[in-house]
């Protein structure tokens, strides 16, 4: 058997670390090797160098038998670009081109690189595009795509080069829970067909299945390699690693205690114990307040239960500025209907998923527990730094009166880290501006009602992604449940509400919608919204609509007047919900969330929101929603504007903490703008001189029960605080 790919005493340095050591390694044709290990074990910088992504200070690498280096040297630029041809890399973060179309994408290498005539390059992107099962996507834009849609792209463009070795770095990892499988799928059809590849996973289970051979590597070293590497491990540093994954044999599976960082996941674990939802913090606040007085902390606490702790410098750092760290205390409080879960009284019930913490049938807590146990363990650290304080607020996820009211003049710090992003070697910037309304439609029932004239039909969507209404929104696979509802009852003339309901809150995208409604017998034809029924459900094939004429009527039923059932549908279905707006960097900058809509006593109840990071764009569409408010009738009974924030791309603090991150990593922190809303928009807008930027670990689906946090992530992020402390922020003594 031919080989493909062969690494020998592959040495590679960062500024004089020793990030790679003596790596050597190969794969014949045909082969898929998968590569494992924690986080920072060198996995990535490795394939970035047989890609020539990276330079190679020492040793050898040839790819189908060519010389990439030899002996520390490399070939002529020919010989280079012929093994660049032959070598495709797949990334993490998809890096599509969000100018082009799908078939762009994928046509874009094949022309400028190989040369091939525009008719021929996409002949062979659609078949491509079938092959993945998104030929029907041609035409779409990266920003009208799914993640899990995004990174097939991305391996039908690699594909439609014929490359003879193909390289992943992660392919799942920027992806949301349930989109990893799509993808997995992909892989392990290019496997069965003998691809030649190598995969860096932390989808144990998968690499289990798939992988000719499997590589563990830690600290820049191959510690182990084989085809049973997962379930017969030999070396110790293996079967540590394995035991989160439960397949290390004999081997205790780990608890979250054994866990790196287990300083941080300690209080990750501790604060799970307490019920905290938005206006329940006091038993959150007084742990908090328990943890500064057995360390002798000075802390700061309100009738709000905001809590300030802070922790004096060390010696040689009291020269240097103070620096803020804040996150929330409260978390969003949702559960799947087969969970009997009470926030108000029960603790968080933690399950270790291989690279995940995820809680059982209820949202985690990760939005912002994670920030929290950060900063417990930071100061409870033996950390040589300056002073720190470490601002708790409240209430983030509902009213934001922690942010709101609290005494901005017993923080000294003019930086603020918000720990509070949810994506790690990201750096949100600005976030957006939000406004939230409660609606009212006043109820009048029809009178001397005969039954017999109509038919009653029951509508209801289940199983619904639902997520977070700023950082999921633009993501078209979740749908919202109850404007497809409304979709087709606007397609009923005369149609008349008896009942309506669903989940969800103006901050989350909603899982489920019922409606129960009657038509007139002489004016309806089924035919008019069985077509968009059936689209519904080829669209979401994996979620639950139900649609049925109910029998057995009782005649005690009410049915909602002509008038007040027309309000309804036509709001809800002309207000424009989801991803409106996107900059030139395709970043989000204008958004919509209808929320929910129940009945309360005598009314309809409709929740709504509004996200921005345009003035212009926020007015324009403010202009269009107060016309839908007026036509419809709609009374408002609750609202509330929270402030976001502009990005300043030169402050010393995003500068700072950028370069910390590229000097540490090797990789450039992207600087985003969000669709969510942090409080930073409140602290500047209070504090007249403050810097703010938010960091974090990775999160996927908060807001929901598929929540889960990446401990990879985790271990990463807390490295990354505990230097960020030790930078001096002071301009005048950089």
């Amino acid at each position: 058997m031919k080989e493909i790919l062969k690494v020998e005493k592959l040495c590679k340095n960062f500024n004089k670390e020793k990030i790679l050591k003596d790596i050597s390694f190969s794969l014949n044709e045909g082969e898929t090797l998968c590569i494992i290990g924690p986080s920072g074990s060198g996995k990535s910088t490795l394939l970035r160098c047989i890609n020539n992504l990276e330079s190679i200070d020492s040793g050898t690498v040839i790819i189908d038998d060519d010389y990439l280096i030899n002996n520390g040297k490399y070939s002529d630029k020919k010989t280079i670009q012929n093994i660049n041809m032959n070598t495709t890399m797949i990334f993490q973060e998809f890096n599509l081109f969000p100018h082009m179309s799908v078939k762009e994408n994928v046509t874009f290498a094949q022309e400028k690189v190989l040369k091939r005539s525009k008719k021929e390059a996409e002949e062979i992107a659609i078949q491509m595009l079938r092959k993945i099962g998104l030929e029907e996507k041609k035409d779409f834009y990266p920003c009208n795509l799914s993640g899990g849609q995004k990174q097939r792209v991305a391996i039908a463009r690699c594909l439609a080069m014929n490359s003879k070795l193909l390289c992943m770095d992660e392919p799942t990892s920027a992806l949301d829970p349930e989109l990893v499988g799509e993808v997995l799928k992909v892989i392990k059809e290019l496997s069965n067909e003998n691809k030649t590849m190598v995969i860096i996973t932390h989808e144990i289970a998968f690499a289990k299945e798939i992988a000719d051979r499997i590589i563990f590597m830690d600290n820049g070293r191959i510690i182990e390699s084989g085809k049973d590497v997962i379930e017969n491990p030999k070396n110790a540093r293996t079967k540590e690693f394995l035991k989160r994954f439960n397949y290390s044999k004999g081997d205790e599976v780990m608890k979250l205690e054994d866990i790196e960082p287990k300083e941080v996941f300690k209080y990750f674990k501790e604060i799970s114990d307490i019920p905290r939802n938005s206006s329940n913090e006091e038993k959150i606040r007084n742990y908090i307040i328990d943890f500064a007085n057995k360390r002798s902390l000075k802390y700061y606490t309100d009738q709000y239960y905001n809590i300030i702790v802070t922790k004096e410098a060390d010696e040689e750092y009291k020269e240097y500025d103070t620096l803020a760290f804040q996150a929330h205390l409260d978390m969003v409080c949702e559960k799947t209907n087969n969970s009997d879960h009470d926030f108000n009284n029960d603790p968080i019930k933690l399950i270790i998923d291989g690279d995940y913490i995820k809680a059982n049938n209820t949202t985690l807590g990760a939005d912002n527990g994670a920030g929290v146990s950060i900063m417990l363990a930071l100061l409870d650290s033996n950390i040589k730094a300056p002073k720190i304080e470490c601002i708790f607020t409240v209430q983030e996820e509902t009213t934001m009166i922690g942010v709101k009211e609290i005494d901005v003049n017993k923080i000294t710090a003019k930086r603020i880290i918000s720990l509070d992003c949810g994506k790690e070697g990201k750096m949100v910037i600005s976030s957006a501006h939000c406004m939230e309304w409660y609606g009212k439609v006043d109820i009048v029932y029809e009178e001397d009602v005969d039954l017999d004239d109509y038919y009653i039909y029951r509508l209801e969507y289940s199983n619904f992604k639902g997520g977070h209404s700023g950082g999921n929104i633009a993501d078209k696979t979740r749908g919202n449940p109850i404007k497809l509802g409304i979709e087709v009852l606007s397609k009923i003339s005369n149609v008349k509400i008896i009942d309506i309901s669903s989940s969800g809150k103006v901050n989350v995208i909603p899982r489920e919608f019922k409606i129960v409604f009657a038509v007139d017998k002489n004016n309806f034809n089924i035919e008019d919204i069985e077509e968009i029924l059936t689209q519904q459900r080829e669209k979401f094939s994996e979620e639950s609509i139900v649609f049925e004429k109910l029998k057995n009527i009782k005649n005690t039923i009410k049915i909602m007047n002509e008038n007040t059932s027309k309000r309804v549908i036509n709001f809800i279905y002309n207000f424009k919900n989801g991803a409106l707006s996107f900059d030139e960097n395709n970043n989000q900058i204008l958004s919509a969330n209808l929320g929910a809509v129940n009945i309360i006593d005598e009314y309809i109840r409709i929740d709504y929101s509004l996200r921005s990071n345009n003035n212009n764009l926020k007015e324009d569409y403010l202009k269009s929603l107060r016309k839908q408010i007026k036509d419809n009738k709609i009374d408002i009974i609750w609202s509330q504007e929270l402030y976001g924030f502009e990005p300043n791309y030169e402050s010393s603090l995003v500068n700072n903490v950028s370069k910390l991150y590229e000097r540490i990593t090797g990789n450039k922190m992207e600087k985003i703008i969000t669709q969510g809303v942090l409080e930073g928009g409140f602290f500047k807008n209070r504090m007249e001189t403050v810097d703010y930027i938010a960091i974090g670990p990775n999160t996927y689906d908060v807001h929901s029960p598929q929540e889960k946090l990446s401990i990879p992530s985790m271990k990463k992020t807390w490295e990354f605080v505990k230097e960020i402390v030790k930078l001096n922020f002071n301009e005048n003594k950089q």
